[in-house]
């Protein structure tokens, strides 16, 4: 047996229960972390239709093996459950019962829901003060799960011989994948919005530094896209969805300015991935396009050796946009992005957002991600957390596509930064 202090130590197994699937990811705990383990256990497009029960005996059966078979390590389980099963919503409450918020918040949504609020998990985060309607009020982010549902992903866990010691929605993991991006006092100063591109649905978050000031899940996403596309090119879901990113992916060169993908030929250089990614990390991509008639913008401001979680910028002069057929519903999600930044106005006043970073699966489509930066009129980039691990190691055999960015996988990689608090 190695001595303790030669030990690697590894933090628990962190699993994001997307509607595409279960991404799965171990990393390296330190100053330097890295991945030590990745798998994605897909859903079929059949099994997305069914009923989420049909999805947890299939994970039961699965997931034992896909473990073992990639090399997880422990049997400690950090997770991100479904959307479904996570409320999320904006309350106000009044200045003077600000020290019990928690217990008002807990009981307005159970009325709202019409349950025993005792039948509730509940998480607040306090965002500021406001007045509405004439009264003073706190502003907080709730985040709520049903109890039994808390209990569906243990008892799923039991039967995979795992132990569940943490619990987070989507989108608070999803800002803790950046956490160390904004650890600086002066970060405080910079606001971003997160924009998690979902298949089943749009997460959104909008940060001062690292402080969640905003959240909203938002029902419009890749599937609607693509049931859209169906309908009118009387194709099934799955044709749609090929022909959609097909028409909407642009691919480029990790190490060219708007990189998000390497190619085969550069990957095969100096070593492989690890020191592509370190070389990209340099290279002055902050200074991210606006979208449209603004001029191109300095994001960041640590200059050229920015965090490479920050992913590179939405190219303004991608050769594609979105198909005719989905201008509409993409037009929708863009009008729902921009109520968000109304609503952080409306808190806070005297601040703009500097930027957005879009994030999941569907930030593969770049016509996508082109239309939606254009509506918000903001500096752009596609985000790739995972970029902060594999600088310091090489993809483990699980991790799909390694030579490129994983915008999909940044709930996973923010579960690494989030408590064990079950």
């Amino acid at each position: 047996m190695p001595f303790g202090m030669f030990r690697s130590h590894y933090s628990p197994i962190l699993a994001d229960f997307g509607s595409s699937g279960v991404k799965l990811v171990q990393t390296t705990v330190g100053d330097l972390p890295t991945i030590a383990a990745a798998a994605f256990l897909p859903f079929s497009d059949d099994l997305r239709g069914r009923p989420v029960e049909e999805r947890f005996e299939f994970l039961a059966r699965e997931l034992p093996e896909v473990l073992r078979e990639n090399h997880f390590r422990g049997n400690r389980l950090v997770l991100a459950p479904f959307s479904q099963h996570m409320l999320v919503q904006h309350i106000g409450v009044p200045s003077g019962d600000a020290e019990r918020a928690e217990s008002v918040i807990r009981l307005q949504i159970a009325i709202g829901l019409g349950c025993d609020p005792d039948a509730l998990v509940v998480r607040t985060s306090e965002v500021c003060e406001t007045t509405r309607d004439g009264t003073a009020k706190v502003e907080h982010i709730s985040f709520a799960m049903s109890r039994d549902d808390v209990m569906r992903y243990v008892e799923l866990a039991r039967r995979a011989k795992l132990k569940v010691v943490g619990v987070h929605g989507e989108i608070s993991a999803l800002v803790h994948a950046f956490d160390h991006v904004n650890r600086r006092a002066e970060d405080e100063n910079i606001a971003t919005m997160y924009v998690d591109l979902g298949y089943g649905g749009t997460k959104v978050a909008i940060c001062h530094g690292a402080k969640l000031v905003f959240a909203k899940s938002i029902s419009i996403a890749g599937r609607t896209i693509d049931t859209r596309l169906a309908e009118i090119r009387r194709c099934s879901l799955a044709d749609a969805r090929a022909a959609r990113l097909a028409e909407g992916i642009k691919p480029i060169r990790i190490g060219a300015p708007g990189a998000m993908n390497a190619s085969p030929a550069a990957s095969a250089m100096d070593g492989g991935m690890a020191i592509l990614r370190a070389a990209a990390a340099k290279i002055e991509n902050e200074n991210a396009v606006t979208i449209g008639a603004a001029s191109a913008v300095a994001t960041d401001r640590r200059g050229p050796g920015s965090a490479p979680a920050l992913g590179a910028s939405v190219p303004a002069d991608a050769a594609r946009s979105v198909t005719a057929e989905a201008r509409e519903t993409v037009e929708s999600l863009a009008d729902e992005l921009s109520m968000c930044t109304r609503y952080h106005g409306s808190l806070f006043r005297d601040r703009r957002i500097d930027r957005v970073v879009f994030l999941g699966g569907e930030a593969r489509d770049t016509g996508l991600c082109q239309s939606l930066a254009s509506g918000l009129r903001l500096p752009a980039k596609v985000g790739d957390p995972m970029a902060r691990f594999l600088v310091n190691g090489a993809a483990p055999k699980g991790l799909p596509d390694p030579q490129s960015s994983h915008p999909g996988w940044a709930v996973a990689c923010g579960l690494a930064s989030s408590p064990t608090d079950l």
